[in-house]
């Protein structure tokens, strides 16, 4: 499940219409939230407020062998009008499952993004401030997203630690999109690290700017996507390459929505090959096959999520694009042939409350038989 802050952070792609599944990061999500999503480590309690439409305060606390916490802050210059507290959000927007990815639309031109004012120029590009302080350790991240154009954005993200190298690292990333291609530049402090990651759609087809007759338009109904990414370590000289090949379809109403990626590292000589299919509006599977062409080793891992349908919430409406239903929890499973290890996790609601915890459970006879098990509360008001 989502953290407050990560829900606050897609907020506000979504309110400035920036396109998070366009991203290289995000080429193989769906399959990873089907079968590596994660398991809450021991008991952890998450209260979150909402000051005005502009700022956000988030409480955590937890206990993982020790008590220790963090409290949390964000400040966005376009406010988040569509922040629901936990009694009333959509699940959906919470939980990392299948994704229906967003249809692909050329960005605005410049000339809307123009406010005038007795002959002046008042717009401001919209900026979105992070900073979160663990304790008791006074470990310290931020982030900066600084939105320059309707194509362009910079994303400025620091962590300050005294177990990592230098102390602290920053990075930087200038991603531009114009709908069929996104190009992002990296640097980094930590390793003196420079990169590259590009995708490249095909299935985006170029609609009039005008909204009136970009929503006569209907998008494909399905997509197929390239990328690569380039890693170059100054410091230790190490190098870095993948590239990665997505086709995926795009609406429900077209038939069973399906996503397939395959991602290699010449380098390292690793084949992934994925699979994941929507099969009802309440349940998901995936499948994924890993291979090493030096070593000979694979593995095939296997997940799914089914959800569980309940009364349907008034916010439910109010969510673009629009949810076709409600749901009151959703259980995924997970296993794999190498790793002999059966995941699940339970997310729901109760009443106010977001819940979500699992356990890791060992198929080997050597090993104990619950390898890892937690429970996570969150309340946002």
């Amino acid at each position: 499940m989502y953290g407050y802050m990560d829900h606050l952070c897609q907020q506000f792609y979504r309110c400035t219409d920036w396109n998070e599944d366009n991203s290289y990061a995000n080429v193989i999500e769906t399959a990873r939230n089907l079968i590596d999503f994660d398991i809450p480590d021991g008991a952890s309690l998450i209260v979150s407020s909402q000051s005005s439409k502009n700022s956000f305060t988030s409480y955590t606390l937890s206990n993982l062998g020790m008590v220790n916490g963090s409290v949390a802050y964000l400040y966005s210059s376009r406010p988040l009008t569509t922040i629901e507290p936990s009694r009333e959000i959509p699940l959906q927007e919470l939980v990392s499952s299948y994704r229906i990815l967003k249809p692909l639309n050329p960005p605005p031109d410049p000339i809307f993004w123009q406010q005038w004012h007795a002959g002046v120029r008042v717009d401001r590009k919209d900026t979105l401030l992070y900073g979160r302080l663990f304790l008791p350790g006074n470990s310290l991240e931020a982030l900066l997203v600084r939105r320059l154009s309707p194509k362009s954005q910079l994303l400025v993200t620091c962590v300050s630690d005294n177990q990592i190298k230098n102390k602290g690292a920053i990075t930087f990333n200038l991603q531009r999109d114009n709908g069929k291609w996104r190009n992002e530049i990296i640097y980094s402090t930590y390793e003196s690290l420079i990169g590259y990651r590009g995708m490249y759609n095909i299935g985006f087809e170029e609609s009039p700017s005008s909204s009136t007759n970009r929503s006569k338009v209907s998008p494909p109904v399905s997509r197929l996507a390239f990328g690569l990414e380039v890693f170059y370590g100054i410091a230790s000289k190490s190098p870095g390459f993948s590239t990665a090949m997505r086709y995926t379809t795009q609406s429900a109403y077209t038939g069973t929505p399906l996503t397939l990626t395959l991602m290699s590292n010449p380098l390292m000589g690793h084949i992934s090959a994925t699979y994941a299919v929507r099969t009802t509006n309440a349940s998901s599977f995936a499948s994924r096959f890993d291979f090493n062409v030096y070593s000979y080793i694979s593995d095939l891992s296997i997940g799914c999520e089914i959800w569980r349908k309940g009364a349907i919430s008034s916010a439910v409406n109010s969510v673009e694009p629009p949810l076709p239903t409600d749901f009151s929890g959703v259980f995924k499973a997970s296993t794999s042939l190498n790793s002999r290890k059966l995941r699940l996790l339970w997310e729901g609601r109760y009443k106010e409350i977001l819940i979500s915890t699992g356990a890791g459970i060992s198929l080997s006879p050597r090993t104990p038989l619950a390898t890892s098990v937690g429970i996570e509360l969150q309340y946002s008001s």
